[in-house]
């Protein structure tokens, strides 16, 4: 993969991702529209995806940061924890899904192990981060059995099944 980034058209400032009120929830949605379009374009001119999967994992980054990370968790994109990523994909993702699957998911984390890549060799976000939510997201095996553990409840075993997998 090419890790070096494309220029950035605006100054990121990861203070200027947190969120107070419902006005720094927009501002910051806004601002990550646009981290999402170089994102986007990072994926489009590195040469490692086609064009389709570049927009599949911009699309899958779109997902995790503005419906996930700044409208659930009203977090600061730059301050996330590997634990949340987890808490997302093994969680979040699984409970508000119509219907869950793998195929889908591997996009969403291809995407999410991507972006924060793009982070750190932009120095918005520390490698060892990086490398932590990527490590997470190669966990494929554990997400199938959150899954199919999902799809195996009965009775009373969904909050069980929630605090085995915690959103933060």
């Amino acid at each position: 993969m090419n890790t070096a980034p494309p220029p950035v058209e605006q100054t990121i400032r990861s203070d200027d991702f947190f969120i107070s009120d419902l006005n720094d929830e927009m501002r910051v949605d806004q601002q990550c529209q646009a981290l999402l379009k170089n994102y986007h374009q990072h994926l489009l001119k590195c040469g490692d995806y086609t064009p389709l999967e570049a927009g599949a994992m911009a699309g899958a980054g779109d997902y995790f940061l503005r419906d996930f990370v700044i409208d659930t968790l009203r977090a600061n994109i730059f301050h996330l924890a590997a634990s949340q990523v987890r808490g997302f994909a093994g969680n979040w993702y699984i409970h508000r899904t119509l219907e869950p699957n793998m195929k889908e998911l591997k996009v969403i984390l291809k995407g999410v192990a991507a972006f924060y890549h793009y982070c750190a060799a932009n120095k918005w976000v520390k490698k060892g981060t990086s490398d932590e939510i990527a490590a997470v997201c190669a966990d494929l095996d554990y997400f199938r059995g959150r899954i199919d553990s999902f799809h195996a409840l009965k009775g009373d075993d969904y909050p069980k099944w929630c605090e085995e997998c915690p959103l933060t």
